[in-house]
């Protein structure tokens, strides 16, 4: 009965999802059957060229969807015309991937872009307490972006009744391998 009503609530969510202002030049680039679920604007490149991170999901996801959530990466070329220039449909999380709660929707985090930089934040925070921060960052040598960083945190409740109900459990940090490059386009999360 829970899924079904959290399942209930996510369509109804994604059927009424809209990014307010968004370039009409992004919003006609958007795959047909999908629905944007989030979008971030800015310096992807860290030239100062603008460009926007933007989440899609399938129309009519449900809350167990195995349907992969694309993340399109769009560069300005003239003032509101933007050209899609990469995509990966594995870097954000499925509805489903966080147990109880969505991982990309609910942590209410989303995306990160800085200075060339931005991370991808999958997260949960109800019945399991974890964080996947996925970084990448534009290499002027490959004209491309790719792989940073990934650190995954995870915590547990606490034993002691006087201390803090949640305490640090994993922490994981993967660093790219600078030698061999993984482009965005190629990156798969770790198992």
């Amino acid at each position: 009965m829970k899924k079904l009503i959290l399942s209930s609530l996510l369509v109804s969510a994604l059927a009424n999802a809209t990014q307010p202002g968004l370039p009409s030049s992004i919003v006609r680039q958007v795959p047909r059957g999908y629905t944007v679920i989030e979008s971030a604007e800015g310096d992807l490149t860290g030239s100062g060229q603008r460009g926007y991170l933007v989440a899609l999901a399938v129309k009519n996801e449900t809350f167990d969807s195995l349907a992969p959530r694309p993340l399109l990466l769009f560069l300005q070329q003239t003032p509101g015309v933007y050209v899609l220039k990469r995509r990966n449909d594995h870097v954000i999380m499925i509805s489903g991937g966080g147990g109880q709660c969505d991982p990309f929707l609910d942590n209410g985090n989303g995306f990160a872009i800085k200075n060339g930089y931005f991370t991808v934040q999958n997260g949960v925070a109800c019945g399991e307490h974890w964080t996947d921060y996925i970084t990448f960052h534009y290499d002027r040598a490959l004209n491309d972006w790719v792989f940073h960083k990934e650190i995954f945190e995870s915590q547990k409740m606490g034993n002691d009744p006087d201390g803090d109900a949640l305490v640090p459990d994993i922490r994981k940090v993967t660093k790219a391998n600078r030698k061999i490059p993984t482009l965005f386009v190629q990156y798969r999360p770790r198992e």
